[in-house]
């Protein structure tokens, strides 16, 4: 699964232009300090808990919703909803 995620992001890097590049490392420094706040929340989320943790509980996870643009969007939204319950 390692290999071919490391194989997957070579392939882009490779494939992308410098400002691409600059793009991509930007929506995964977005998506996650998103996932850490998300984290933060998960003691008060209640059911929303077990999603945030599916998403956000380690770096490899992560690394997988950065490699889907809507994956920030679902995150934003977890902590919406979350907030919106507290």
């Amino acid at each position: 699964m390692i290999y071919k995620l490391v194989v997957i992001i070579l392939l882009v890097v490779a494939a992308c232009t410098p400002e691409q590049l600059l793009q991509a490392q930007n929506y995964q420094d977005r998506i996650a300090r998103a996932c850490q706040v998300a984290m933060t929340l998960v003691p008060v989320a209640g059911p929303l808990s077990p999603w945030i943790i599916g998403g956000c509980g380690a770096e490899a996870m992560i690394a997988r919703l950065a490699l889907d643009p809507s994956s920030l969007v679902w995150v934003e939204e977890l902590i919406e909803k979350v907030r919106g319950k507290v």
